[in-house]
């Protein structure tokens, strides 16, 4: 059996190429610039390089490669496995990249979505092992989702499962970037949290961490770090995102009764002042029979589950 697979995990402000195991082991990572998802030829170029850098320092044939992963944000047809909108790396759509793929390296080339990648590699090496229903939550510049039900990923007719943040918790509510008004993303993400603060320092809040700082300048990491030091406007930011995130989490057990809710993103770096008035939303909100058999949980895989969701698309493929 071919022990060997590429996973590549493409952002909006950098790109992830790791050679990895069958059993989840990282033997190796490169770690590029995408700009902005602007420059689509030259970030083929790059990945096409650093695979072939892995395998020389790993000292791995192609021929030992089960296949190649990908994982980007953004809709992706599931059955042409284009990408069809990604509002992080517009220059994509419609780029024919696992054939590119493919072409070049002569081997299996899987991709999809990253919430839904990171869904699998929770499955196959994290939390979501021996979980036949689990979610995947990643909250961080947005948010996004995979589920995961009876043991399989669901992806729905058009690729869209699991688009969770944008749920409507608030009619006629805050703005979001996709268009539509009220969206979970809209209150609960990074961005979300720094536009928080924005609005409450422009409402004459007084703050002495951010009396210095642009506006434009703050983001949901500055944040997470004023909370630290016990900034009163960060630490309410901070719990607000984090009773609506409560709230649609409790949407979400009491439409799905999942066993196991994982959640990850950089939100979840720190939870600091954000994870016991989530929990505190959830429990108010949720049907306490289906909140009885779901655990709530912070990912184990952390940074690496980008790397690894995408090396699991492989391994899905091939059961």
């Amino acid at each position: 059996m071919k022990q060997g697979i590429i996973g590549i995990d493409i952002g909006g402000t950098k790109i992830s190429v790791s050679l990895g195991t069958r059993k989840g082991k990282i033997l190796a990572k490169k770690v590029f610039s995408s700009g902005n998802g602007k420059r689509v030829k030259d970030s083929i170029e790059r990945i096409e390089s650093s695979v072939s850098s892995l395998l020389s320092e790993c000292r791995f044939k192609k021929q030992q490669l089960a296949g190649i992963g990908v994982a980007v944000p953004g809709v992706i047809h599931p059955h042409s496995q284009v990408i069809q909108k990604s509002p992080n790396l517009p220059s994509w759509e419609g780029f024919p990249l696992r054939s590119v793929l493919m072409r070049r390296f002569k081997l299996p080339v899987i991709i999809e979505n990253d919430a839904n990648a990171a869904a699998l590699g929770e499955q196959y090496f994290g939390s979501g092992r021996s979980v036949r229903d689990f979610l995947y939550l990643t909250v961080s510049t947005g948010i996004g989702g995979g589920i995961v039900a009876n043991g399989a990923l669901i992806r729905g007719e058009g690729g869209m499962a699991g688009e969770v943040g944008h749920m409507t918790l608030v009619k006629n509510g805050l703005r979001c970037h996709c268009g539509k008004r009220g969206c979970l993303e809209a209150y609960s993400s990074g961005t979300a949290i720094a536009g928080h603060v924005k609005r409450a320092l422009k409402a004459g809040a007084k703050s002495n961490y951010f009396k210095n700082i642009k506006l434009s300048k703050i983001t949901g990491q500055l944040v997470s770090e004023a909370a630290r030091v016990r900034d009163t406007v960060a630490i309410q930011a901070r719990r607000l995102a984090a009773d609506y995130l409560g709230m649609g989490l409790a949407n979400l057990i009491n439409l799905l009764n999942p066993k196991r809710i994982i959640l990850g993103g950089g939100v979840m770096e720190n939870v600091d002042h954000f994870w016991q008035p989530m929990m505190k939303a959830v429990r108010q909100e949720a049907w306490p029979m289906a909140l009885r058999s779901c655990r709530i949980m912070r990912s184990k895989l952390r940074k690496n589950v980008g790397d690894l969701g995408a090396m699991a698309l492989i391994l899905d493929s091939q059961k």
